[in-house]
């Protein structure tokens, strides 16, 4: 049975309530693994990992911080690093700092700690958490783009599934969910809210299907998106499905179907049987 922590959790999620500075916290967080999971992952393909996959990452984040600097003209130029270190909360995940490198670095030092954080507050609460948002995206662009390795967007959609599978597997057991779609829509859209997945969104379930529509995602205008992305991240949903026992279908997307709506479906996974071929033999 969950205990009242998880219940209390459960329901501050499901009604999309969690306070500003927790969701900027959570998204600073979810990159740090994200990147951590590629580095895992990706690495049993290439040698040198953490440059690689740095250097990969480092057009995003100078394009991300030249549009911050374009928003608040106080930071100084150069110091993407310092900046965007203090942006992922870097003092409290330091396993993260090597994601920096490229960029001159995290902060590292008092005096680096104590610069990266007045810079920072300059920006607003809400701005830190819908730019690390925005992170999600692109970095699947980059890595898509630049990352030296064939079959990159085949090897990103398993590893996307297998941590859906992983979350659904985890998530149900700490919040006793059971295998009815509802429930699975529901930890879908857990999995969305943090990085504004669809942040406009409705849907409907009933016992055996279920469906999700929502808006573009926040980096849907991003230079290099298209809808073979949209299916890389939605093995990630794929994966959460499965661990209810359900298919996963894309139903739509905005850049293959145009218009303003994204839609997912879900629904009972069916094994057809093969007919057989025995012949019918009578005595």
């Amino acid at each position: 049975m969950p205990t009242l922590l998880a219940r209390t959790v459960r329901e501050v999620f499901r009604r999309e309530l969690i306070p500003l500075r927790m969701r900027w916290w959570f998204a600073a967080e979810g990159m740090a693994d994200w990147f951590s999971v590629l580095r895992e992952e990706l690495g049993r393909h290439v040698p040198d990992i953490d440059r690689v996959l740095a250097e990969v990452a480092r057009p995003m984040f100078e394009r991300r911080y030249a549009l911050l600097r374009g928003q608040f003209p106080s930071l100084p130029e150069g110091s993407a690093g310092l900046v965007m270190g203090a942006l992922y909360r870097i003092a409290s995940y330091p396993s993260a700092r090597w994601i920096f490198a490229p960029l001159g670095g995290a902060p590292s030092t008092f005096r680096q700690h104590v610069a990266a954080e007045r810079w920072l507050a300059a920006i607003p609460l809400e701005t830190r958490w819908t730019e690390l948002t925005t992170h999600l995206g692109e970095l699947l662009i980059a890595v898509t783009e630049r990352f030296p390795l064939p079959r990159v967007r085949a090897i990103l959609g398993e590893i996307c599934f297998a941590a859906g599978e992983r979350f659904a597997k985890r998530m149900r057991r700490a919040f006793g969910m059971n295998a009815s779609p509802e429930h699975a829509l529901e930890l879908l859209r857990m999995s969305e809210y943090v990085f504004r997945v669809n942040p406009q969104h409705w849907g409907e379930a009933n016992e055996e299907t279920g469906w999700l529509e929502g808006t573009a995602c926040p980096w849907y205008d991003a230079p290099g998106w298209n809808g073979a992305h949209c299916g890389i991240f939605g093995q990630f949903q794929s994966g959460i499905a499965a661990g209810f026992g359900l298919r996963y279908h894309l139903t739509s997307t905005i850049p293959k179907n145009g218009g303003h709506i994204c839609r997912i479906d879900v629904k009972p996974i069916v094994l057809k049987k093969k007919p057989s071929l025995a012949k019918d033999v009578s005595a």
